[in-house]
């Protein structure tokens, strides 16, 4: 059994990857165009959103860039073959980003950092009442309804766009150091207003164990149900397609499947040992998943719901998968590789 360490999972979460591979221009694997090598500024992603099939936005660090100000929101007007910096300083790195139309999105990331458009162009911070808290997920269902969630099962709700947010559960800084039994949470997506699911690590010290966590709430997030999976790898991303259909990936490329909004959890095999850290669907039987370390990566594709996943590898980690449409598909990798699928 693995002795997970919490000090290293939340180091795994802002560590930068800026490494000697950076300057090798990967070719592009087989069935994807290469859009950009790497990040000319030699900047970090860590997530990518595409609101059209020129429009997209990418987040991360700079901090070669500008060491004071690191936090990265970039902004793509050609596809994803060239992207800039948004004039927005932030001193925090980010992590996720998340759009509910072309003008209104958002962005999450260290030091409880979340910032907005309400235009999709000009950013601005918003108070998430959660400062110190690594925030690793952000989703909205609406222009005014959305959730983020992070460390020390941090939980937050906002129902009018973020102008404030209203911390559902944990939130506290040091919570779960030590032998307190804690949760981190990965992702989060809601399908409404009330239904949600949030994926992530459960540690228990004492036990000398972890569990993998699934959980879902019908009621906003006021309560919230475990789903079983008799797994212990640390989850990363779900993707559910509708109230029934969904997807979760993580730790040693573990796949799980769900046909009955996660009643039932099913162990799908995906070809790979590699963390799998995002994961996207087109529909019920096309779709992908993105990972790897430094210098390691993967993409496994499937055209069969998952019941058989092929196998891709790059020397670069691979951080997003996004999918505008079927015919629309972007991944990104940690040092700025974009690629689409042709």
């Amino acid at each position: 059994m693995r002795n997970l360490k919490m000090s290293l999972y939340l180091s795994n979460i802002i560590r930068f990857t800026i490494v000697g591979s950076l300057l090798i221009a990967i070719p592009a694997m087989a069935g994807w165009l290469e859009l950009q090598k790497r990040d000319p500024a030699i900047r970090d992603y860590m997530s990518i959103f595409f609101t059209g099939e020129r429009t997209g936005w990418a987040v991360g660090s700079a901090a070669f860039e500008d060491y004071e100000n690191p936090g990265f929101i970039g902004y793509t007007l050609d596809g994803g073959k060239s992207w800039n910096r948004s004039d927005l300083r932030l001193e925090a790195d980010l992590t996720d980003i998340h759009f509910f139309d072309e003008k209104h999105g958002w962005a999450v990331g260290q030091n409880g950092l979340i910032a907005n458009t309400t235009n999709g162009k000009d950013w601005e911070l918003q108070i998430s009442k959660v400062p110190g808290i690594a925030l690793t997920s952000i989703n909205f269902v609406n222009e005014k309804v959305g959730y983020a969630v992070g460390v020390n099962e941090t939980i937050l709700t906002t129902k009018n766009g973020g102008r404030q947010w209203k911390v559902l559960n944990g939130g506290l800084v040091g919570a779960g150091i030590g032998d307190a039994d804690t949760s981190m949470f990965n992702s989060v997506q809601f399908l409404d207003e009330k239904t949600g699911f949030v994926v992530g690590i459960r540690v228990l010290p004492e036990a000398k164990k972890q569990e993998t966590v699934i959980m879902q709430t019908e009621d906003g997030g006021a309560t919230w149900i475990s789903q079983e999976t008799g797994q212990e790898d640390i989850l990363e991303d779900i993707y559910m397609l509708n109230a029934k259909i969904g997807w979760a990936v993580g730790e040693n490329g573990i796949v799980l499947h769900t046909k009955d909004g996660g009643n039932k959890w099913e162990k799908q095999e995906s070809g790979t040992e590699e963390t799998l850290r995002s994961v996207r669907f087109a529909n019920e039987k096309v779709g992908w998943a993105v990972g790897g370390e430094l210098g390691v990566g993967v993409v496994i594709t499937t055209t069969d719901g998952g019941k058989s996943w092929t196998l891709e590898e790059s020397n670069e980690k691979m951080v997003k998968a996004h999918v505008l449409n079927i015919q629309h598909v972007w991944l990104a990798g940690s040092t700025g590789k974009i690629l689409k699928a042709e």
